[in-house]
């Protein structure tokens, strides 16, 4: 039995590890994030699932990537982003942004205690505030600015980001958004038409017209704000012209396969004379996240995964594998790893027990390969060398020592 104690420490290290590898379940009656969590978007430039956007913002407002709420309840990054995409007015009242310093806190008329988050509605009737602040600290280089002109500064990233977040789908404040997109296209032709009488110098609908402009100028802000490029640069599918889409292909692709943010594509629809059925898609989905009604939510998700699946399956393969490496959290559990060998083969020093130290040998093999895993995993997604931050150098030279 004795003999065996390395192989069975390293069989539960092991297995303990694998269960991350088991496709998390979601229960019918609830909303299938998991499934959103893998459909691709493009941000900074590559192409990555709902869920790597998800952890990263979260990440960078609030210092990490669970949420915790009053109560003890806690929020994944897919739960918070998905409320802060379809459910604004709840996610607004997140306790979410870190504000410690004490100018920045006076800067609002707030006294210093033990609490350092706070809501995006509290902040709200100090935006103008916070930008012109932050506009000052920005005109400094970093080693210039002082502790209050930092925390103004990263203050106001957070809002900004957080922001455009709320306005990569849709509209901020968005409630029927699809009945919305649905009345937007059967406008557009008479406004066209009561367009080119104007021109003609024949009577026309004014109306018309005023009521096209109007949603226009909403698309162009969502087209300014976004942050997720969300609609691929082929046909995608639609609740009711994905079929005629895909047969015809009478939605052109975008200019130079390039995605387009939801708003983008609304702008091109007036002359394109239809709405790129992905956005309608998440129209849906967003109405029906709002409306609580997780069968049409998942039923539309499915929709999505599926379609990008067999049109686009480079892109899904690889968002489902970035989705994966998200959840196995390789470089976490590598350096778990590392120091359970560490404390093993320090017990077997004081002791002198051969057991421990071959049981700590086989753990550090075990770290190695995990580790070796997340830095290719790493490389191949971001599709850059091991070092590019001082966050990756750490890593790499850590697998290298």
């Amino acid at each position: 039995m004795k003999r065996s104690l390395p192989w069975i420490i390293l069989a539960i290290a092991a297995g303990s590890i694998a269960l991350n590898w088991l496709p998390p379940k979601t229960a019918k009656d609830d909303f299938d994030l998991t499934t959103f969590g893998k459909i691709p978007v493009l941000v900074g430039g590559r192409v990555k699932p709902v869920d790597t956007v998800a952890r990263n913002s979260l990440l960078i407002i609030h210092g990490k990537q669970e949420l915790r709420l009053e109560g003890g309840r806690r929020l994944s990054a897919m739960q918070w982003l998905t409320d802060v995409l379809f459910n604004a007015p709840v996610a607004d009242r997140y306790p979410l942004f870190i504000v410690q310093n004490a100018d920045v806190l006076g800067l609002f008329g707030w006294e210093q205690s033990d609490r350092k988050y706070f809501s995006f509605a509290e902040f709200t009737p100090f935006l103008r505030q916070v930008d012109e602040q932050a506009a000052q600290s920005d005109k400094l280089e970093a080693v210039q600015r002082s502790a209050y002109q930092s925390a103004i500064l990263n203050l106001r990233n957070g809002l900004s980001l957080y922001q455009r977040l709320k306005n990569s789908i849709q509209p901020e404040g968005a409630q029927n958004f699809a009945g919305e997109l649905h009345a937007f296209e059967s406008s557009v032709p008479d406004a066209a038409r009561a367009a080119r009488e104007r021109e003609m110098g024949e009577n026309f609908d004014q109306a018309k017209l005023n009521e096209v402009a109007e949603l226009v100028r909403r698309y162009v802000r969502l087209s300014e704000m976004a942050y997720m490029l969300a609609v691929p640069p082929v046909n995608p599918p639609g609740s009711s012209t994905f079929a005629k889409a895909t047969a015809d292909r009478s939605i052109p692709a975008t200019a130079n396969g390039d995605w387009r943010s939801v708003g983008e594509s609304l702008l091109h629809s007036v002359a394109a004379g239809e709405i790129y059925p992905v956005v309608t898609e998440y129209a849906i989905i967003g109405d029906a996240y709002r409306a609580g009604d997780r069968s049409l939510f998942n039923q539309h998700v499915d929709l999505m995964a599926n379609w990008f699946a067999k049109e686009e399956p480079n892109a899904a393969r690889r968002t489902s594998f970035e989705f994966l490496f998200n959840r196995l959290e390789p470089f976490s559990q590598s350096m778990a790893l590392y120091v359970l060998a560490f404390l093993l083969a320090c017990a077997s020093w004081l002791g002198g027990s051969a057991l421990l130290r071959r049981s700590a040998f086989y753990l550090l093999l075990l770290a190695l390969a995990i580790h070796t895993f997340g830095l290719v995993s790493r490389m191949c997604l971001q599709e850059r060398p091991p070092v590019t931050n001082l966050y990756s150098s750490a890593i790499f030279i850590g697998w290298g020592a």
